[in-house]
Order: structure tokens, then C-alpha cells, then sequence
């Protein structure tokens, strides 16, 4: 199971899937803010992040499978930490006086794009640093 998560995770279409999954989560926040769109197709949309955030979750657990007993090393990368607050922020349920706010997390796995894509983890640790030197 180990060596299955680790063939996995580290292969070039796994990571492509992935992506696609982050790029289709960025298109349906953009359906969202059509309130046409949403009462005419709401449930479908509703079905497709649920499917999004299933897709993520499911990641996660087969990155944390591939580190075997010591799953814990998986948080040693601050972009996989990055991932699973990103993914946790999307669970919360929207509701309540913060609801606004809370939908904010519908555009958030598109920050994932950044921990899947290592030449623009590159590019935004140099704009990061650069920020200190500009202040």
C-alpha cells in the first residue's frame, strides 16, 4: 500500500490530475457569484465542490499513505501544511454572520496551485523575500 501511494503521488499524471481538480475548483467559484447560474443550477454546483473537496481530502491521505509509519514527515513542507489549512478552511460549513467571509474559502484551493507547481513555489518564495528588502 505504501509503495502504491508512493507511485502515486509522485507520478506526473497524478500530479496533472490534481491541476485540472484546483483549476475546475477556480471555474465553479467564478459560477458561484452568478446568482442566475446558482438558483438555476445550484445542486450541480453544490455536488461538483463537494467532489472537488473530496478529490483534495483524498490527496492528502494518500500523501500522508506514501510516508508509511512516519506520516507525520509529511508536514515537514510547509506547501503540504499549506495544502491541508487551505483544505480545512474550504470544510468549514458557510453559515452564520461570517458567511461572507467564509465564501472567500471557495477561491482558496486556486492558492493550491502554487504547491503543486514547484517553478511557481520558486517564484512566490522570491517575491516573499523580496517583500522584507522592499519594506
Amino acid at each position: 500500500m505504501i509503495q502504491f501511494a508512493q507511485r502515486l503521488t509522485g507520478s506526473k499524471a497524478f500530479r496533472g490530475v490534481i491541476i485540472a481538480v484546483i483549476l475546475l475548483a477556480g471555474v465553479l467559484a467564478g459560477l458561484e457569484t452568478s446568482a442566475a447560474l446558482v438558483a438555476q443550477h445550484g445542486d450541480l454546483l453544490h455536488a461538483l465542490n463537494f467532489a472537488i473537496l473530496a478529490i483534495f481530502v483524498t490527496e492528502i491521505a494518500l500523501k500522508l499513505a506514501a510516508h508509511g509509519r512516519r506520516p507525520v514527515d509529511y508536514f515537514r513542507d510547509g506547501w503540504n501544511i499549506f495544502d491541508c489549512v487551505i483544505v480545512a478552511l474550504c470544510l468549514l460549513p458557510v453559515a452564520g454572520p461570517f458567511a461572507a467571509v467564509l465564501r472567500l474559502a471557495r477561491v482558496l484551493p486556486l492558492l493550491r496551485l502554487v504547491s503543486s507547481l514547484p517553478k511557481l513555489q520558486l517564484l512566490v518564495g522570491a517575491l516573499l523575500k523580496s517583500l522584507s528588502a522592499m519594506g
